[in-house]
């Protein structure tokens, strides 16, 4: 019997792996870790262990990105039936925090890499502190190094934390709301949704002391890349923009259909 396409892809995966491939592995890991199935397809069922395994081997060939998925793992794992054999089947408290200590020493080294996740990551946990793993509030001042260093390498989660810091002028950041919109526009262009809204509402508004030029159809246009990244504030504003001609000629039963459809919402014509 012919295997089924996602047995083909983890056979495929391991060859790569096997072969000197850091992504076959971690793309093993991840297949293995979720599990697959579809009405059409054999299941292939979630197996935390021979994930861990695979990323691991990933690791030891230097990605950054398996490195930072178990050293989260390892951080935040609640129990064994979530995150695998993550604490080497003890439950005592001692064993916990060797697991996340081992997580942090992961997170941080893809950190030192240049992996922006991982830095966004550091950021919060600096910032909120750890009294488990000893690690105490940090100032205005390394957070906004962390956090700079993590939206400079790209990742959408940090370019949208740091454009509302720079709206609203926190932890560490003067206002700026130039800054902020260029910000949440580099986030929504790597598929972010909330950064995607967030600029759709600044370009609505307009304003914030002339920094910013109304301009209500790219807000249109923004609140539509969100929605279909499915936002749900995304299709809210689809249907205020429709109902109140901004943005978009007005047409109320575009609205009413939106809101029917996608935010299934009940229309006073049908009560």
């Amino acid at each position: 019997m012919e295997a089924a396409p996602v047995e083909r892809a983890a056979l495929l995966y391991k060859l790569a792996g096997n072969r000197g491939s850091a992504e076959g592995w971690f793309n093993l890991g991840h297949l293995l870790w979720n599990g697959h199935s579809t009405p059409t397809t054999n299941t292939l069922h979630p197996n935390k262990e021979a994930s861990l395994e695979s990323f691991w081997k990933a690791i030891n060939l230097g990605d950054m990105d398996a490195m930072y998925f178990v050293g989260v793992q390892y951080l935040w794992a609640d129990d064994k039936e979530d995150c695998g054999d993550l604490i080497n089947k003890q439950n005592d408290d001692i064993a916990t925090v060797r697991k996340r200590l081992e997580g942090l020493g992961l997170v941080e080294t893809a950190a030192k890499l240049g992996h922006g996740g991982a830095l966004h990551h550091l950021a919060l946990l600096n910032r909120n502190g750890d009294e488990e793993l000893k690690i105490a509030p940090c100032d205005d001042n390394k957070f906004k190094d962390l956090l700079d260093k993590a939206a400079d390498a790209g990742d959408t989660d940090a370019l949208f934390l740091r454009a509302h810091c720079l709206l609203n002028g926190e932890d560490g950041y003067n206002r700026d709301p130039a800054m902020a919109l260029g910000g949440f526009l580099e986030a929504a262009e790597g598929g972010h949704a909330d950064a995607a809204v967030s600029a759709g509402a600044m370009l609505h508004r307009g304003g914030f002391g002339g920094t910013v030029q109304r301009d209500r159809r790219r807000a249109f246009e923004l609140y539509q890349e969100a929605a279909e990244l499915g936002s749900i504030e995304g299709w809210r504003n689809l249907v205020s923009c429709y109902a109140l001609g901004e943005g978009v000629p007005r047409c109320e039963e575009t609205a009413k259909y939106i809101a029917r459809t996608m935010l299934k919402e009940e229309s006073s014509d049908d009560s």
